[in-house]
């Protein structure tokens, strides 16, 4: 059966959004850093061994180097975890960094939250990486430590009062001294997607054309709409490859940049059910005035399919479910 949009009548406004008192959204996305314009975060028991994700990392030439280290040197066993390994790309437009010439390669924070055992995580990174320095942030100075020094890029490490680990060039930590640790239209769209999802994603297109113009495919500006502020999607893997992935899509702009980007959801969805193997379950669709967003159960053609269109290809390939702890 051909996968049918079905739009949400109010009584069911509480299932697509948990209550009527909204939620902040998963944490991970609410501490995105000023200036993030692309985010991924994922369980770190799962991400670790996708080679997808791998792949993403190195678009960054210290993020894998500096991840593999810091789980090495802190002794941590990524597949018993439940925390999230997160990677955010920001713009870095900062007066402390606007003469620097090696910005575009240390454009990046990798934060690691959520672990079940912050206490003894905070043990380990004491003795394994040597303090040095502080950071001043809003919230009082936080003592750094010395992950990685190579060539112009100084890698440090802070532990914020909610005891998440940011690690990244110091240009990069250096965002986390503003007030406001994120963007509304993030938390807007973040709101509407699965925060426990093993993997989830945001977007500021806007901001990565700025940005990242010269890094990007020539199509991208053809991908998606004019007028979205935020995107953020989940995907909750299935049990196996043949099984129905849980995906969840929301979208945040002005309320003249909705009229034009529900339109693209609906010819999104209208795509996925003209695809075969399409779940018999019809897709909901919600839409307000500045937010529209999209929940489906997807093949894993389609869920490559729609990846593309919000153009983040090549992440999900024979998915499947992390294994789930006794």
């Amino acid at each position: 059966m051909k996968l049918a949009a079905t739009l949400l009548i109010p009584a069911a406004l509480m299932v697509f959004v948990g209550c009527e008192k909204k939620p902040k959204g998963p944490d991970w996305a609410i501490s995105a850093p000023p200036g993030t314009v692309m985010a991924v975060s994922g369980q770190a028991g799962w991400v670790i061994q996708r080679r997808e994700f791998q792949t993403l990392l190195g678009n960054f030439p210290l993020a894998d180097r500096i991840l593999d280290l810091f789980l090495k040197r802190a002794h941590i066993n990524p597949k018993g975890e439940t925390g999230r390994i997160s990677l955010y790309v920001m713009d870095l437009q900062i007066k402390e960094v606007l003469e620097s010439k090696s910005v575009k390669g240390a454009n990046f924070l990798i934060q690691l939250g959520e672990f079940k055992d912050p206490k003894n995580l905070l043990m380990s990174i004491t003795e394994a990486f040597p303090l040095e320095g502080s950071l001043q942030t809003a919230k009082g100075e936080m003592p750094l430590h010395v992950v990685l020094d190579y060539d112009q890029f100084h890698v440090r490490l802070l532990v914020d009062s909610q005891d998440r680990i940011w690690i990244g060039d110091l240009s990069a930590l250096a965002t986390l001294a503003k007030a406001s640790p994120t963007s509304p239209t993030f938390q807007r769209a973040a709101q509407w997607v699965d925060s426990a999802a093993p993997i989830q994603g945001l977007l500021m297109p806007e901001g990565l054309l700025r940005e990242a113009s010269d890094k990007l495919p020539k199509e991208f500006a053809q991908a998606l709409p004019k007028g979205i502020e935020a995107l953020a999607w989940s995907v909750a893997p299935g049990p196996s490859k043949e099984a129905p992935h849980l995906f969840a899509l929301a979208v945040t702009g002005s309320p003249e940049g909705i009229q034009q980007v529900a339109p693209w959801v609906q010819r999104l969805v209208a795509l996925l059910g003209s695809m075969p193997g399409a779940p018999s379950r019809p897709a909901d669709v919600l839409e307000e005035r500045t937010r529209v967003g999209l929940k489906a159960e997807l093949s894993s053609t389609q869920l490559e399919a729609v990846m593309s269109k919000i153009s983040q290809p090549g992440v999900f390939k024979a998915l499947t479910a992390p294994e789930r702890k006794p």
